[in-house]
């Protein structure tokens, strides 16, 4: 490796054709986008470029579009060179890397480095395990590759390759070019990440909704998107904290008939010497020095005198906060207590995010949706039992949830649900593989990017998040009961605080009985919990997940790590 290392260039443009149009770089294997899986690969990088369409990208990459756009490799390769040439960068060797490599690793790019720097190739590529040269999984010297600045449009990555460039047999080069290169690089790849880094992906991946003016009591379940500033003082005058009396100047006081009621302030000043009777809450009046409370006083006819010593039980103007204290810092939840403050501090109108407006729907042609009543149903079909607890665990969460109706199992019901505005939208059931399973259908028409397909969790492992292009957020739910549920409890606080731009709240950690026993290999678990009285948890296993009848009676569900993680269990909900 040479003092300046190398560059790499992404080459994540494209139209895809053999994939229906998908966006094949934004297609997710193993819970990682294709797209970062090369840049992973080329981490090592002194400077990264990313030639296609606008993405989402770390900030250190530098992004680049072919022109005109999608007009091939080797238009990209160039537009990729400038970018490089721009940022300063000219002589270093340079990888170009397609985005649609599900197995490429640092390792491999590692590989076709040392082909250039100890074997003196010009430029070295990858061939998979078919001998299939693969020429968008390269190394170049910069010399080698600066044919690619004035190639045309039309021209091909292969006809730039240089005299003695290398070969080298690399496993795990293979690309994507279909549906099935795609799905069996997702069975390669196992099932996706387990929930801890489910949800990492998830927040890092979504953008903060905006923020956006509301009164207090429209801001129950959103954010606070800026510190809660005080108005007014509180208490903004001088008030009884006690049922008593007003006292002027030094005692004894003489009583005189002009008593002060909370809410009053139509009474006659007091005069040095004189006091009146006062209710708590009440202001002082006109000056008085401070209120005594009726017990540490001593009445003789009109004559009043104190049996403290000095005791002032007056809530003095700003002695809870002054006018421009800050109440409560930004990300809070906007709660009672907040909205009980922000009242209180005059504040009209608190500056938030959210609360989020998700809008949920059913699906399958077997599912009974909650409107078909009561009665025998139809031979093959079942109820809708799952929309009901997820429901109530999103309101939970803090979020207006609208019925979005039943979708029948064609890819044309599923389009159009996610083609109508919202923030999020909740899908029970299609997430699986299954000849009725159309989410997945649906999200690559729509060029949504998948954040997460499939968890390492039962139930509920084949859960998905995605994001259209409008911003819409998609949480897939797997269709029986408890898998809905659990994938609602182990998601939906990921997705509320990245859109909320909240900080995750610390996990509950419990102390669950027979909790080795309950572990599964390579697996998280999501089962219903209830307090055993000893301060020790204890789970309900092996009722089915058609059905939520092991969490009936029960207060909770915990996540249950894999056997052999050192892990511990976590309360959901």
């Amino acid at each position: 490796m040479t003092s300046t290392g190398f560059d790499a260039i992404v080459l994540a443009g494209g139209r895809a054709r053999r994939l229906s149009g998908a966006d094949k770089p934004a297609a997710s294997v193993g819970g990682r986008r294709l797209l970062d899986i090369a840049l992973d690969a080329v981490a090592d990088a002194h400077t990264v470029v990313v030639v296609g369409p606008e993405r989402r990208l770390p900030p250190q990459v530098l992004a680049a579009r072919e022109h005109p756009p999608y007009a091939g490799p080797a238009a990209a390769i160039a537009a990729g060179l400038a970018a490089l040439e721009s940022a300063g960068r000219t002589d270093a060797p340079v990888v170009v890397l397609a985005s649609d490599l599900p197995e490429v690793t640092a390792e491999q790019i590692a590989r076709l480095l040392r082909a250039l720097h100890e074997d003196g190739a010009p430029a070295a590529f990858a061939a998979d395990e078919t001998g299939h040269p693969q020429y968008l999984v390269g190394a170049w010297t910069a010399r080698a590759l600066a044919a690619a600045r004035t190639a045309g449009p039309s021209a091909s990555v292969r006809s730039l390759l240089p005299d003695g460039a290398a070969f080298l047999a690399l496993s795990g080069t293979a690309d994507v070019d279909t549906a099935d290169d795609l799905a069996q690089a997702r069975r390669r790849a196992g099932i996706g990440p387990d929930p801890v880094a489910a949800r990492a992906i998830v927040r890092d991946a979504l953008a903060p909704l905006p923020a956006t003016l509301r009164s207090a009591d429209a801001a129950a379940g959103a954010v606070l998107a800026a510190p809660l500033i005080a108005a007014e003082p509180f208490p903004p005058f001088d008030a009884s904290a006690m049922d008593g009396f007003a006292v002027a100047g030094d005692g004894p006081w003489r009583l005189i008939d002009a008593p002060r009621a909370a809410g009053h302030t139509d009474t006659p000043p007091l005069a040095p010497g004189q006091a009146a009777p006062i209710a708590t809450g009440a202001a002082l009046p006109d000056g008085a020095t401070r209120a005594l409370r009726h017990e540490e006083t001593a009445r003789d006819g009109d004559l009043l005198t104190e049996t403290s010593a000095g005791r002032d039980d007056t809530r003095r103007t700003g002695s809870a906060w002054p006018a421009g204290a800050t109440l409560a810092p930004a990300g809070i939840d906007v709660d009672a207590a907040v909205r009980s403050v922000a009242r209180a501090a005059r504040v009209a109108e608190l500056l938030v995010r959210g609360p989020v407006r998700a809008r949920l729907h059913t699906s399958g042609d077997e599912i009974a949706s909650a409107a078909s009543g009561s009665g025998p149903l139809p031979v093959g079909t079942i109820a809708d039992s799952a929309s009901g607890p997820v429901t109530a665990l999103l309101r939970e969460h803090g979020l207006a949830v609208s019925d979005g109706g039943h979708l029948a199992d064609s890819v044309e019901a599923f389009r159009a649900a996610l083609a109508a505005p919202a923030e999020l939208i909740v899908v029970i059931g299609a997430t699986g593989h299954g000849v009725a399973d159309h989410l997945r259908s649906a999200l690559a028409a729509s060029a949504a990017e998948l954040l997460v397909d499939g968890i390492r969790l039962r139930p509920g492992g084949s859960l998905l998040v995605a994001r259209m292009p409008s911003g819409t957020v998609l949480l897939g739910l797997g269709g029986n009961p408890l898998a809905a549920v659990a994938g609602t409890a182990v998601l939906a606080p990921a997705i509320i605080d990245a859109l909320l731009a909240r900080s995750p709240r610390a996990p509950e950690v419990l102390d669950l009985v027979s909790s080795e026993q309950l572990r599964l290999p390579g697996r998280w678990r999501v089962l219903p919990v209830e307090p055993d009285g000893t301060g020790r948890w204890v789970a309900t296993a092996g009722r089915g997940t058609g059905h939520l009848a092991s969490a009936i009676g029960h207060r909770g569900l915990a996540l249950i790590p894999p056997a052999g993680s050192e892990a511990g269990v976590h309360r959901l909900a």
